[in-house]
């Protein structure tokens, strides 16, 4: 549990390490820009037996990420539980490995800025056009394949060295 938290902390200051430094330009995305704290939440999922403790960091990171990074509140806790839902329901059909976490990944990423999009677009609060979404989208990929099989290869390698397996 210490190692997904760790995981997950990581993964949260890698994204104000990027934004500060790369800047987050919705005009001009970067092309290795993602939401590492997504890709953390969903890199440690396999290793969780219990849903409570892993919807309690989910919620609590989502709460953090809100304030810290969106000055919003619930706003990116409820999509990081609307993802932990459709990742839960495919979860049950891919098994654990490195090209299915990279799927999970994308979708997960995917689902995140199409949800803002369209609660933004919605509320008509920071909203911008369909094609500067795809631009996002598009563009965040290569970031979340990389960042996703980086810390794949990092998790499996420590979760190895100390003999826990993955639940799922």
């Amino acid at each position: 549990m210490s190692i997904a938290i760790i995981t997950v902390v990581v993964s949260f200051l890698l994204d104000a390490l990027v934004s500060n430094n790369i800047g987050y330009a919705l005009t001009n995305p970067s092309f290795f820009k993602t939401i590492f704290t997504i890709i953390g939440l969903v890199s440690i999922y396999p290793y969780f037996n219990n849903d409570k403790k892993y919807l309690t960091i989910l919620i609590i990171v989502g709460i953090l990420f809100d304030i810290v990074y969106t000055g919003t509140f619930l706003f990116v806790a409820l999509i990081f539980v609307i993802i932990y839902l459709v990742n839960k329901f495919l979860d049950f059909f891919l098994p654990f490995n490195l090209l299915n976490i990279n799927i999970l990944s994308l979708i997960s990423i995917y689902i995140y800025h199409i949800l803002s999009f369209i609660i933004l677009n919605l509320v008509d609060y920071n909203s911008y056009s369909i094609n500067l979404l795809f631009n996002i989208i598009i563009r965040s990929t290569i970031g979340t394949i990389i960042y996703t099989t980086i810390i794949y290869f990092i998790l499996t390698y420590i979760y190895n060295k100390l003999k826990i397996k993955q639940i799922r």
